[in-house]
């Protein structure tokens, strides 16, 4: 394990004085999984593409700010996921408080069979942008519900309500598609 953060720390150090060969190497180890993150927030391929590619611009720009002292990953991911969150809000998708909807009372009971990854993720990717947002951010990324309300300009209550909203409805996509198949 020492051996990958060794490589990582060599590679970085090479692109802090412009080694175009490094990142190449660096874009290469980072972009899939980079990819992965972004897709579930954007939605389509052509915007996450450019968002992973908008990533690593600035990041190889502002590598001297990279002090090494948590993963690389982990410091591109969080670039990549404010670049998502800023294009999300050039776009004008409003994280206002939703606690007028009514969030269905009889929760949906749990679903207790073996369910396809790839149709909940068919599932998230079909939520309303603000709700599967705050659902990449809390649930899959695991940032706090203070945390997001900073990120996003929104009360901790409203992100809240927005994760049971999304719960809620990935939870009913999820049993219609159970019922259709």
């Amino acid at each position: 394990m020492g051996g990958h953060n060794e490589l990582h720390k060599e590679l970085i150090d090479r692109c802090k004085v412009g080694d175009i060969k490094a990142q190449y190497s660096l874009y290469k180890l980072f972009s899939k999984s980079l990819y992965n993150v972004v897709i579930r927030f954007m939605n389509n391929k052509m915007d996450a593409d450019e968002i992973v590619q908008d990533t690593f611009i600035t990041a190889f720009k502002k590598m001297e700010n990279f002090e090494g002292k948590g993963a690389f990953g982990q410091w591109l991911k969080r670039i990549a996921i404010n670049n998502c969150i800023s294009v999300l809000r050039k776009r004008k998708i409003h994280f206002y408080d939703i606690d007028t909807f009514q969030v269905a009372a009889d929760a949906v009971e749990e679903i207790d069979e073996q369910i396809d990854p790839g149709i909940v993720h068919r599932a998230i990717r079909e939520l309303p942008d603000k709700a599967r947002t705050i659902l990449n951010l809390y649930a899959l990324e695991g940032y706090k519900h203070r945390e997001i309300s900073e990120i996003l300009g929104i009360t901790e209550s409203t992100s809240k309500t927005q994760y049971k909203r999304a719960k809620q409805i990935l939870l009913d996509k999820l049993k219609n598609i159970i019922h259709e198949n």
